[in-house]
């Protein structure tokens, strides 16, 4: 039987929720919770309309506020953020990565 593989195994939260153990991917995929974090090769926030990133987003943690000139400067919701990764492949410039959940303070 083929071992069943998703974006949220790899990349996700898993707080909690372990890779069954038949998935082979128990010990391979790290624990620890992550979300999306924005670098400054975002071309949007170059002045370039771009928004991909937020097209796959389910949760929509991903959105834009509007500025001047028509200018949009991408946010991400942590509170929404679920750690899929989808919006890492949306983006033509690698200006998104997962990065470890902030500890709270």
């Amino acid at each position: 039987m083929a071992a069943l593989l998703s974006r949220r195994a790899l990349f996700g939260r898993l707080a909690g929720n372990e890779p069954p153990a038949e998935s082979g991917l128990a010990e391979s995929v790290a624990t620890e919770a992550r979300i999306a974090e924005l670098n400054g090769r975002c071309i949007s926030l170059q002045g370039v309309s771009c928004r991909l990133c937020a097209d796959p987003c389910d949760p929509a943690a991903l959105g834009f506020r509007l500025l001047t000139g028509g200018r949009a400067l991408p946010v991400i919701d942590d509170s929404r953020c679920t750690g899929c990764g989808l919006c890492i492949s949306s983006c033509p410039v690698s200006a998104l990565s997962l990065v470890p959940l902030p500890a709270e303070v």
